[in-house]
């Protein structure tokens, strides 16, 4: 970044918003409660935390069957977090984003390298949400996740179906069934384990979606990373 911009733009910090100093850091040590990380034990499946660290599943996905295989999240999704994703995807606040991604490589890159994907693929955005955002907030995670831990990033073999106007009229329980059935992978994928990017974790409708549409193209092991997750329970 040049002086100029640096002077126009100084960064901030994620959690208060008030500008850094200049030493290369993400975030006020003092904030850094503010974003509250899920710790073990966590669900294998969504990656949220147990309140029992004896049990292997969170009671949601011990009663609904999940398509993916497995989960990880970095964060809850607290006021904090709601604001700072806000201003990463609405108002274009990069920086925000390379926060989320070294957070991601440093506490849950291990376990991502563990399960070997072959490709990271972030979950598509409509064109009518790139356009007025500039950039797709997933596939700028997952380039980053993926630089950082030599895995590649395939954002071409996975889309969106588009919405109707009537289904914009549906409510939100409504709009999260359509989206189980809103994604298509393309017919000559090669990729049998892939991990997908996303920036938040809710109902796991999408991310549900997106899984469907990979195994039908071929995958045989679907999983996830998110910056957060809300909890359901």
């Amino acid at each position: 970044m040049s002086d100029l911009l640096k002077i126009l733009f100084p960064p901030r910090c994620p959690a208060c918003r008030k500008v850094m100093e200049a030493d290369g850091t993400y975030i006020h040590e003092e904030c850094r409660h503010k974003f509250r990380q899920i710790t073990e034990p966590r669900c294998f499946k969504c990656g949220r935390s147990l309140k029992n660290e004896e049990e292997a599943l969170c009671p949601e996905c011990r009663q609904k069957k999940h398509s993916y295989s497995y989960g990880f999240c970095l964060y809850e999704y607290n006021e904090t977090a709601r604001t700072a994703m806000i201003d990463f995807k609405s108002n274009g606040i990069r920086r925000n984003g390379d926060f989320f991604i070294k957070g991601i490589i440093d506490e849950l890159g291990p376990r991502i390298k563990r399960m070997n994907p072959e490709a990271l693929v972030p979950v598509p955005v409509t064109g009518k949400r790139k356009s007025e955002r500039g950039f797709n907030q997933s596939e700028y995670l997952a380039k980053g996740i993926g630089e950082a831990l030599g895995i590649c990033v395939d954002s071409d073999i996975l889309y969106r179906v588009g919405i109707s106007k009537e289904q914009k009229k549906l409510s939100g329980r409504e709009r999260s069934a359509i989206s189980l059935t809103g994604f298509e992978a393309v017919e000559d994928m090669q990729y049998k384990r892939i991990c997908l990017v996303d920036d938040v974790y809710t109902t796991g409708s999408t991310l549900e979606g997106c899984t469907r549409a990979l195994q039908k193209s071929g995958a045989e092991e679907v999983g996830f990373v998110t910056v957060f997750s809300g909890d359901m329970f």
